[in-house]
């Protein structure tokens, strides 16, 4: 309140202040004194915004840093360089496994890393079964490692994974996200795969890497690609229940258990046509 200098933020999520937010910008270019520093936050600024008045402005009193979103072929490579800055050697598969994880979020990409980095050995090699190990019992990852157990029809661990999942207190909804993330990407895949796509391409561009080709597979024989579908609708129906819109038999847990026992090839649900 009494500091000899203000900050002043501004977020212009749309990148366009509109034709009263332009002039007031230009006004404060032009009155502004040394003791208050304007921080613009924007989305995209295109071609024509860069050309108006105001943005030309603090570009000729300021300075503009760009910064862009990585896109999902990038993030790998990002993911490689931070490890590499912390003189860690890291396989490809952790690599894709690590960046299908974070989905993008790079803040919780660098986190994890910086948390690997803590609980690794000096110069110890990082690859995928070390990341599932050492990702375990985080239940943001947990619930993709219950994910990949129920596609290998693995029903003993999934089932583990999901008590453990629900005794620490996770979210439902976060096992429901889960798993409808990967029905629909499995629908994809099938789909895909009928058409007459090349397998190996499909699992590219579905970012299914080396480690979870064997339980992808397994899933791709045991259920027909209309399964995926029902099984969305199920999971929508679990979602209903979590949401206070619905009822079943049992809680949302119990529903969750019957899904993942569908998905490991053990008919539970009346709804899902295998």
């Amino acid at each position: 309140l009494f500091a000899n200098r203000r900050l002043i933020e501004v977020r212009l999520p749309t990148g366009k202040p509109g034709e009263m937010g332009s002039k007031a910008l230009l006004d404060f270019l032009q009155h502004c004194g040394t003791d208050t520093t304007l921080v613009l936050l924007t989305g995209r600024i295109d071609k024509r915004a860069q050309a108006t008045k105001w943005f030309k402005g603090i570009e000729k009193k300021g300075v503009v840093v760009e910064a862009r979103s990585l896109s999902a072929d990038q993030l790998p490579e990002w993911i490689q360089q931070r490890f590499r800055g912390l003189g860690i050697s890291v396989t490809r598969g952790a690599v894709d496994q690590l960046a299908y994880y974070a989905e993008g979020n790079l803040m919780a990409a660098a986190q994890e890393i910086r948390k690997l980095a803590v609980l690794l050995d000096e110069n110890a090699e990082l690859d995928e079964e070390r990341l599932e190990a050492l990702t375990e019992d985080q239940a943001r990852f947990s619930v993709y490692n219950l994910v990949d157990a129920a596609l290998g029809t693995d029903a003993g661990r999934a089932l583990r994974i999901l008590t453990a999942l629900r005794r620490e207190g996770t979210e439902a909804v976060l096992v429901v996200w889960a798993l409808a993330r990967e029905a629909r990407s499995m629908a994809a895949i099938a789909k895909a795969l009928q058409s007459g796509e090349s397998r190996s391409a499909v699992f590219r561009s579905h970012q299914v890497w080396r480690s979870r080709e064997a339980c992808v597979n397994l899933a791709l024989k045991h259920h027909p690609g209309s399964y995926w579908s029902s099984l969305l609708g199920c999971l929508s129906g679990v979602d209903r229940v979590l949401k206070g819109r619905g009822t079943s038999a049992g809680d949302a847990w119990v529903e969750l258990e019957r899904v993942v026992l569908s998905v490991c090839g053990i008919t539970t649900l009346s709804r899902i046509i295998s």
